[in-house]
C-alpha cells in the first residue's frame, strides 16, 4: 500500500507544515499548555499525597494514644478511611474533583466520602479542569481539524488534485500519503506530554516493575487511535465536502457534537433511564429499613427479644446476668451485622444503576470513539467511579471489621454487671491496623474492557475503508 508516490506525498505535506510558521505556534502553545497541566496536576497529586500522609499518621496517633476506655465509646470514637491518589491521577483528574478522599468510620453507619466538590454531580460528565487527558480529548481534535480541513477540498480547489491524477497518483495514495503525515505530527506534538508524565510517574516512586509505565504506554496507544480517527474524520469530510470553508464548518460541528454535547446528553439519557439515590435519600432508606429490623440500642424491641431468648437456650440458662459473656456486646455485634446486612442491600442497587448507565454509555463508543477513550483513559488512570466504589467498599470492610473487633472486645472483656462504668485497657488500641488501600491491577480496571476496544477501532476502520473505496475515488474524480 506504501509505495514510492505515497512517500512522496507524505513528505510533501510534513515539508509544507514545517514551513507554516502557525503550525511552529501552535506546538509551542500546545507544548506549554500540556506541561502546565502536567505540572500542575503532579502538584496536586504530590499535595494530596503528603495531606493524606500527614492526616493519616495523626488520626493513627489519636487513636493509639486513647485512654483506658469502653468499646463501645471507642467504636463512636470512629476513625478515617483515606484514598490516596493514583500514581497517574496527574494526566487524568477523571472524577476526583467530584467524589470524597476520606470516610469517617464509626459504628452503626456508613458514612460517605468526604471533601466532595459536587456529591450528587452526574459521574458520567466530562468536566472542564484544565489536564492533559481533556486537552488531548477536546483541544487536540481541533487543532487536526485546523491542520487537515482543507487538505482534499483545498486541492480540489486550487487545482492541484487535478495535477496529481494527471501524473499518476491515484486517490488511495494520496489519502494514505496526507493520513500518515498528520499522524507523525500527532506523535511528534504528543509523545513530549507522555515522556514527561512517565518522568513524574518514576519520582513519584513507581519504578519500571510496577505497572505505571505500561498503563502510560496503553494511554498512549489509545490516545494515538484517538488521532487516527480524527485525522481519518477529518481527511474524509475534506474529500466529500467541495469548498475548504464548509469543510471547516462541518467539521467543527461535529466536534461540538462528538465532545462536548453527545457526553452530556448521553449521561442525562442514561441517568434518567437507570437513576440513581442521592446520598442524602439512600441514606434515609437505609435508616428507615434499619428500623423495621431492630433497634439493638432499645431493650424493649421484638427483633432482639427474640435474639434474647434464642441466646440464653443456646447457653442454657435464664437470665442474661448468667451467660458467660456479656449480652450487651452479642446485641452490639448482631445490631452491627444487620444494619451491615441492609446497607449491603441498598448499596449493591446503588452500583447496579451506576452499571446500567455505564451500559448505556459504552452502546455509543462505535459511534463516538470520544466517549470510549475518555473512560478508558480514567480506567487506566483509577481516576473513575469504578474505582473510587471500590475504594468506599474497601473502607467499608475495614470500617465493619473494627467494629465488630470492638464489640467482641465489650463481650469478652466488659462484665455485664456495671457495664457502662467499667474500662478496659488502653493496649488493645494498638492491636487495630490501620485501614491501606489496595489498589486495583490492571486486570481488573480494564474488566469492563475486554472486547468494547473493537469498537473505536471499527469506526477508524470504517472511516478509512470508505476514503479508499471505489464510491469515493469516483466521487473525488467527478468533482474534480
Amino acid at each position: 500500500m506504501i509505495n514510492s508516490k505515497t512517500i512522496k506525498i507524505f513528505r510533501h505535506e510534513l515539508a509544507s507544515k514545517r514551513k507554516s510558521p502557525v503550525l511552529w505556534l501552535l506546538f509551542i502553545m500546545i507544548q506549554l499548555l500540556l506541561a502546565i497541566a502536567l505540572f500542575t496536576g503532579y502538584q496536586q497529586y504530590q499535595h494530596s499525597t503528603q495531606t493524606q500522609q500527614n492526616a493519616q499518621a495523626l488520626v493513627e496517633q489519636q487513636w493509639q494514644a486513647q485512654p483506658d476506655r469502653h468499646p463501645h465509646r471507642v467504636a463512636h470514637f470512629g476513625h478515617f478511611a483515606f484514598r490516596p491518589p493514583s500514581a497517574l491521577s496527574f494526566f487524568d483528574l477523571g472524577i476526583n474533583t467530584w467524589v470524597g478522599d476520606s470516610i469517617f468510620l464509626e459504628a452503626h453507619k456508613q458514612n460517605s466520602a468526604n471533601f466532595t466538590d459536587d456529591l450528587d454531580g452526574g459521574t458520567l460528565l466530562r468536566f472542564s479542569e484544565l489536564s492533559t487527558a481533556n486537552i488531548l480529548l477536546t483541544i487536540w481534535p481541533l487543532l487536526i481539524v485546523a491542520l487537515g480541513f482543507a487538505s482534499i477540498s483545498g486541492e480540489k480547489n486550487s487545482g492541484t488534485l487535478r495535477q496529481l491524477m494527471s501524473m499518476g497518483v491515484s486517490f488511495r495514495d494520496l489519502i494514505i500519503g496526507k493520513s500518515l503525515s498528520y499522524l507523525l505530527l500527532s506523535v511528534i506534538f504528543i509523545i513530549p506530554a507522555f515522556a514527561f508524565a512517565l518522568v513524574l510517574a518514576l519520582s513519584s516512586g513507581a519504578d519500571l516493575t510496577t505497572e505505571s509505565p505500561l498503563r502510560l504506554a496503553l494511554l498512549f496507544g489509545i490516545y494515538l487511535l484517538y488521532c487516527l480517527f480524527w485525522t481519518g474524520l477529518t481527511l474524509f469530510v475534506s474529500s466529500v465536502v467541495k469548498a475548504p470553508k464548509q469543510s471547516l464548518v462541518l467539521l467543527t460541528s461535529i466536534w461540538f457534537i462528538l465532545t462536548i454535547l453527545m457526553p452530556r446528553v448521553l449521561a442525562e439519557f442514561a441517568h434518567n433511564q437507570h437513576p440513581h439515590q442521592k446520598r442524602n435519600d439512600f441514606e434515609l432508606a437505609v435508616k428507615l429499613d434499619n428500623r423495621k429490623v431492630g433497634n439493638s440500642h432499645n431493650p424493649n424491641d421484638p427483633y432482639f427479644n427474640q435474639f434474647r431468648e434464642q441466646t440464653l437456650k443456646q447457653y442454657g440458662v435464664d437470665k442474661v446476668e448468667d451467660l458467660p459473656i456479656n449480652y450487651r456486646g452479642l446485641v452490639m455485634q448482631e445490631g452491627e451485622r444487620l444494619n451491615a446486612q441492609i446497607y449491603r442491600k441498598h448499596y449493591d442497587q446503588q452500583i447496579a444503576q451506576f452499571d446500567a448507565q455505564q451500559a448505556f454509555i459504552s452502546k455509543f463508543y462505535w459511534l463516538n470513539p470520544y466517549l470510549f477513550v475518555r473512560d478508558f483513559s480514567m480506567a487506566l488512570t483509577r481516576t473513575d467511579t469504578k474505582h473510587f466504589l471500590d475504594f468506599e467498599q474497601q473502607a467499608e470492610a475495614h470500617r465493619y471489621a473494627r467494629i465488630q473487633k470492638l464489640n467482641e472486645l465489650h463481650t469478652h472483656q466488659v462484665n455485664h454487671h456495671n457495664d457502662r462504668a467499667q474500662r478496659i485497657d488502653k493496649s488493645y488500641w494498638q492491636e487495630f491496623e490501620p485501614f491501606s488501600y489496595s489498589a486495583p491491577n490492571l486486570q481488573w480496571s480494564l474488566r469492563d474492557f475486554s472486547w468494547t476496544w473493537l469498537l473505536p477501532t471499527f469506526a477508524v476502520l470504517i472511516i478509512f475503508l470508505s476514503l479508499n473505496s471505489p464510491l469515493m475515488q469516483r466521487r473525488v474524480y467527478a468533482s474534480v
